[in-house]
């Protein structure tokens, strides 16, 4: 009886770790594929919170709004197109503002209004999973980048091919704008704290939070994601989509980031090839905090950068 239960105990702990692991990788996919979701009324909130009330009145009893939406695969993505009247140049410009993991279109709000007020015309939407639009889950920029394409080639439809692109993304939707040069190109990208490449932010993530090895626990995690929603983790990388692009990128990242540490941009700005790529640091701004650690400083380096890149008035 005694042998029978040491044995039993051996076989469990044999069994225990790769218990633990398959565990460990199931919480790192849920914050993935199924994070939480902000509802409107809880964004709108928020950012009146942070201190952008000014563009929610703006938005809600202001600008002209026009809803729109495309369907990719099974997926319907819908948003507002915001038509700038300003904006008639005989070269339209049009900025496409992707907002992050968790948020909808509410979070792009502070971003478009300094667009339109720069004489843009700005398309805001929420992504797949998040929002109104459809979707089971969230990829972290695999799919969504190529929803964000589709919804480039409408805007190139609607105003001209030759009409001008800007994207601006934050967090998960810059990542989402700079995957994107993989299947299209635009005219310049503000890419707010983006990772550079979604294996070395889920090590990252897992040496921070969980009490195990990461060469551990990556092999589950990517085995789960590609097995469950065909997410391929290695083949998510930013990075590599900037190395074979020549677009010019401003990046935004808070100093004191503890999500996505401000590394990732600085890796990213050294991979670019346009030589008007810049890249701003904001003293004390966490995570998708810098223009609310300073918004005055982030618009005009914004507009700087659109000076720079030769956008006309």
């Amino acid at each position: 009886m005694r042998r029978a239960r040491f044995y039993g105990a051996l076989a469990a702990l044999a069994v225990l770790p790769p218990l633990a692991l398959h565990m460990a990788a199931e919480v790192c996919l849920r914050m993935v594929a199924k994070p939480k979701r902000w509802s409107e009324t809880g964004m709108r909130a928020q950012e009146i919170e942070n201190g952008f009330a000014d563009c929610i009145e703006a938005y809600e009893k202001r600008w002209p709004r026009e809803d729109f939406s495309i369907v990719r695969g099974d997926v319907t993505i819908r948003g507002e197109l915001i038509d700038n009247p300003a904006e008639r140049g005989a070269r339209r410009k049009i900025a496409v503002v992707c907002h992050g993991q968790t948020a909808n279109r509410y979070a792009a709000l502070k971003y478009a209004d300094i667009f339109l007020r720069a004489g843009f015309s700005a398309l805001i939407y929420d992504e797949r999973y998040f929002g109104r639009s459809d979707g089971d889950f969230c990829t972290l920029g695999q799919e969504e980048s190529k929803d964000l394409a589709a919804i480039i080639a409408w805007v190139r439809e609607r105003f001209g091919v030759d009409c001008l692109i800007a994207l601006h993304g934050e967090s998960m939707g810059a990542a989402t704008a700079l995957l994107s040069l993989r299947y299209t190109s635009v005219d310049l990208i503000v890419a707010d704290c983006p990772f550079a490449d979604s294996e070395q932010l889920f090590r990252q993530w897992v040496e921070q939070r969980l009490p195990i090895p990461p060469g551990l626990i990556m092999p589950w995690f990517e085995l789960l994601a590609r097995l469950r929603f065909d997410y391929h983790v290695r083949e998510t990388s930013p990075i590599a989509a900037v190395r074979g692009a020549e677009t010019p990128i401003c990046f935004m990242h808070g100093r004191d980031d503890t999500l996505i540490p401000c590394g990732h941009s600085e890796e990213l700005l050294a991979a670019c090839r346009d030589g008007r790529s810049e890249l701003h640091l904001f003293d004390g701004a966490d995570h998708a905090q810098s223009i609310v650690s300073d918004r005055a400083r982030y618009e005009a380096l914004l507009l700087a950068f659109l000076k720079k890149c030769g956008v006309p008035d």
